[in-house]
C-alpha cells in the first residue's frame, strides 16, 4: 500500500486558489456580489466555480431567498466553521515567518 500524507484529502480543494480566501470572507453570511467586491480581481466564472466546490465538500451552504429580488447567501457550515481554526494557525504561521507580507 502506498503511503498518503494525512491531509492530502484536505489540501485537494483548500489548496486551488481563493478557496481559503473565501473561507476567510464567508465567517459573515454575504451574496454572491458582495464576495466577488470584496475579492476583487476575482471573475464570477472562477468564484461561482469555487462556491460550488465548497459546497460540494460541504464546507459552505448556499440558501435561496425567494423574496421581489430573488436572492442568494452563502455561508459556512459546521465543517466550514471548524476550518477556521486551521485558518487561523497558518495566519500565524505566515505571521513568525513571512511578516513583511502580512
Amino acid at each position: 500500500m502506498k503511503e498518503s500524507c494525512p491531509i492530502s484529502k484536505a489540501t485537494a480543494f483548500l489548496g486551488v486558489k481563493w478557496t481559503l480566501d473565501l473561507i476567510y470572507f464567508l465567517q459573515q453570511r454575504r451574496r454572491f456580489c458582495e464576495l466577488q467586491e470584496i475579492m476583487d480581481g476575482l471573475n464570477p466564472t472562477t468564484l461561482s466555480h469555487r462556491l460550488k466546490l465548497l459546497e460540494a465538500e460541504e464546507i459552505i451552504q448556499r440558501e435561496v431567498f425567494p423574496d421581489n429580488q430573488r436572492h442568494v447567501e452563502y455561508s459556512l457550515t459546521a465543517k466550514g466553521k471548524d476550518l477556521l481554526a486551521v485558518h487561523e494557525e497558518l495566519t500565524n504561521w505566515v505571521s513568525r515567518w513571512y511578516p513583511e507580507e502580512v
